[in-house]
């Protein structure tokens, strides 16, 4: 539980909170607006980690929007 009292209910959480070893990943957006290039690296991904961590302004060139892409994440069935 944190500070607040709440539980957030990510699988995250759930793996902590079990005890488990828990596996993140980092996907880094593309240097376009195209989201089927999330979707594929999502789909690489699924069943495979707890939780995605996506990068903002990786290696400090344009890309898509993080919260644009975790939107997609989120639709793809992973938990940004």
């Amino acid at each position: 539980m944190s500070d607040n009292g709440y539980l957030a209910g990510s699988n995250l959480e759930r793996a902590l909170r079990a005890g488990h070893f828990a596996v993140t990943a980092e996907l880094g957006p593309p240097q376009s607006a195209d989201g089927e290039v999330i979707r594929k690296k999502a789909a690489l991904l699924r069943g495979y980690c707890d939780a995605v961590n996506i990068t903002d302004n990786q290696t400090a060139i344009v890309r898509m929007s993080s919260i644009g892409a975790g939107a997609i994440v989120l639709q793809e069935g992973l938990e940004p």
